[in-house]
């Protein structure tokens, strides 16, 4: 038999016999006399590692230090306005309060005994020339009061058979300058209707690394005419009330003070100050941090000299920030109580709230149990376990795969054979990268849950009773029996057909609902029994390798009673 056909063996064990559709089985925990503490059995973890767990392991999260040595921060406020391209203006001028240009287009007509329409264009003297009237000066008028405007000219020539009325048509197109800290400085074309933020999205938007949202000036025959704080249109909706004109010139000033924000904030940005001097307090305002954040870790550089500060919430708004500072919102008050759910065979809540430092077996006695329950079997889902276990699955993984890539082979043809194999092999390395572990904490016949701590998130899992036992792997006739009392895994193996003639006999393993594993004996109601292939050499070592690395997440047998 081929290498990959045995490979092919192994793995339909791993995946259908023990894995079941890749749910994971977990390690079994074993008791300190003297703390009370849980940890994961034998041979899953390292045991520095699960002393660690036992605290309560976190999601790495990159500290304010790697950010800043990576030259890593987070987007600026209001970044946003940026990302996409600026919307063509809208033909006419809809809005009332609209001011009327040089370039805009007057629709006007005439009825009664001169029945005329004409487009007439607003001149560089802000008139427009209506005919048998003139010029009538329309720039700088509303757009709601040009009728009156109009109107009133004409009736100057016009006797009351002749009536007029008059609208802004279309926005004439202006020419702006965009320049300083922007992507694209140069002159901009677009609606006179156009407001500064247009202009800006035309330009490509602000410099996230030099240009300023604070301080950007209008200027107009090099006089300053107005100026706009973007943050005061982000946080308060509130726009200069300047209209541009062809050939003004949008200055976005340099950048000033900035401070980052991370963490658990609802605003995760990197903000800039108005003026030099800033206060954690006006910083708190624009980031909003969450309301269970309790203290704030603060980076920077004061005075030429690294600056770092871990301090509470109320501190942190009365310190001063300096350009640069990065910052960070902790949730760092840990509660005196947390939620512990429950799933399986009780007619209780689904959630429980404990005290930080309680026991399992406490909680368990306050759980009413299905009479259907199957207690032997109760077990935990622990987070922490859970973390454990995907650190280790992807690290095994990460080595099996370079002993796939790097293995030596003793023949040009056994080469070829394996390249062929490797193939089949990653993609099974890449399934498997997808496995979730569970953390599942099985515990022994004579565990004292009395002394088995709880940990936030945690799930205790009560099992069913099941009358049936599953006999997969190495077997004439896999299939499911219903379970007889005094019968040994050698008796439901016989009742499956026997063993093939591939059978690792001396390997056939009894898998509990809870997780735990022993080497053939007594069998229970609800075991699974999986009869793994015998196979030499480097086959061998693969499966094993496979299997070991499956253990570790608690998809095989993570610990055998012996």
């Amino acid at each position: 038999m081929t290498l990959f056909a045995y490979f092919r063996i192994g793995l339909f064990i791993l995946l259908s016999g023990v894995a079941l559709t890749l749910l994971p089985v977990p390690a079994v925990a074993q008791i300190d006399e003297n703390t009370g503490a849980s940890a994961v059995g034998a041979g899953s973890a390292p045991s520095a590692v699960i002393q660690d767990d036992q605290r309560g392991a976190e999601r790495q999260v990159r500290t304010l230090r790697q950010d800043q040595l990576a030259g890593r921060r987070p987007a600026p406020f209001g970044s946003e306005l940026f990302q996409g391209t600026a919307p063509d203006s809208a033909e006419g001028a809809s809005d009332p309060n609209y001011i009327v240009q040089p370039g805009d287009v007057v629709m006007v007509t005439t009825y009664g005994l001169v029945n005329e329409t004409a487009r007439l264009v607003v001149d560089a003297e802000g008139n427009i020339a209506l005919p048998n009237v003139g010029p009538v000066r329309v720039a700088g008028t509303r757009a709601a009061d040009v009728d009156s405007v109009v109107s009133g000219a004409a009736s100057q020539v016009y006797q009351s058979t002749v009536q007029v009325y008059a609208t802004v048509a279309d926005a004439g197109e202006i020419q702006v300058f965009v320049t300083g800290p922007v992507r694209q400085p140069g002159g901009h074309t677009a609606s006179s209707q156009a407001s500064i933020i247009g202009f800006l999205q035309n330009a490509g938007g602000i410099d996230p690394d030099r240009g300023s949202y604070r301080h950007i000036i209008v200027r107009r025959n090099n006089d300053t005419i107005g100026s706009i704080d973007l943050y005061e249109f982000l946080l308060n909706g509130e726009l200069s009330g300047v209209n541009l004109r062809n050939g003004d010139v949008i200055v976005v000033g340099q950048q000033g003070p900035v401070v980052s924000v991370s963490g658990d904030a609802r605003a995760p940005y990197t903000f800039e100050f108005a003026s030099l001097a800033s206060s954690g307090a006006e910083l708190l305002q624009y980031s909003r941090p969450r309301p269970e954040v309790t203290h704030v870790s603060i980076l920077g550089t004061r005075d030429g000299i690294p600056f770092n500060a871990y301090v509470t919430r109320e501190e942190f708004a009365a310190m001063m920030l300096a350009d640069g500072d990065r910052v960070r919102y902790e949730a760092d008050a840990p509660s005196g109580t947390f939620i512990v759910r429950v799933l399986g065979a009780h007619d209780g809540p689904s959630a429980y709230v404990v005290n930080r430092g309680d026991y399992l077996g406490p909680l368990l006695a306050r759980i009413p149990l299905d009479p259907l329950a199957d207690v032997p079997m109760i077990h935990l889902e622990r987070q922490s376990i859970a973390d454990t276990q995907r650190v280790l699955l992807q690290e095994n993984l990460a080595r099996l795969e370079r002993a796939i890539y790097t293995a030596p082979s003793s023949s040009p043809a056994s080469a070829q054979a394996r390249a062929a194999q490797a193939t089949a092999l990653g993609e099974f390395i890449q399934r498997a990268r997808l496995v979730e572990p569970r953390g599942l904490v099985a515990f022994p016949d004579d565990a004292d849950l009395n002394g088995v701590l709880l940990e936030p998130d945690d799930v205790i899992v009560i099992p069913y009773i099941n009358q049936t036992v599953v006999v997969a792997g190495e077997v004439e006739l896999p299939q499911t029996l219903l379970w007889t009392p005094g019968n040994d895994a050698r008796d439901y193996v016989r009742r499956a057909g026997g063993f093939t003639s591939l059978a690792n006999r001396s390997d056939t393993l009894v898998i509990r609902p809870d997780g735990s594993v022993q080497r053939g004996g007594d069998v229970r109601a609800g075991d699974r029994i999986l009869v793994p292939p015998k196979a030499p050499g480097q086959t061998l070592q693969f499966i094993r390798d496979i299997t070991q690395i499956f253990a570790q997440v608690g998809i095989a047998a993570a610990a055998v009673f012996r």
